[in-house]
């Protein structure tokens, strides 16, 4: 295996990580829909996403119960389906963020003057 191959999967995994904390920290001031979230995490390049791949996210997260769903009308077409976050996922969120800065001050530290 290539090690760009191997260097892609482990791009696609973190970013798994980083947008599950990225649309729990969005919809920690609002409940908000799919395209509302995806607008949202393209205003940092970083987090650009696809409307498309960010449903897999969403179901997985439902599942998980760290959010729920509900359906809200629209003034300018159909039912939306809006996001919300439970108190699961206001847990893991925290209990994420402080091991995800934790982690990001270990490897500063480890980098020296790389970066």
């Amino acid at each position: 295996m290539k090690t760009n191959q191997v260097n892609d999967r482990w791009i696609v995994q973190f970013r798994k990580g980083i947008f599950e904390l990225a649309i729990l920290s969005l919809l920690r001031s609002k409940p908000m829909y799919g395209y509302e979230l995806t607008s949202s995490l393209k205003t940092t390049s970083a987090l650009a996403i696809s409307e498309g791949a960010i449903y897999p996210i969403l179901k997985r997260m439902t599942e998980k119960g760290w959010i729920e769903f509900f359906w809200e009308d629209s003034l300018d077409g159909p039912k939306r389906k809006y996001y919300k976050m439970t108190q699961k996922g206001e847990e893991m969120l925290k209990e994420r963020l402080e091991k995800y800065l934790e982690t990001h001050q270990a490897l500063l530290s480890l980098s020296g003057d790389l970066l």
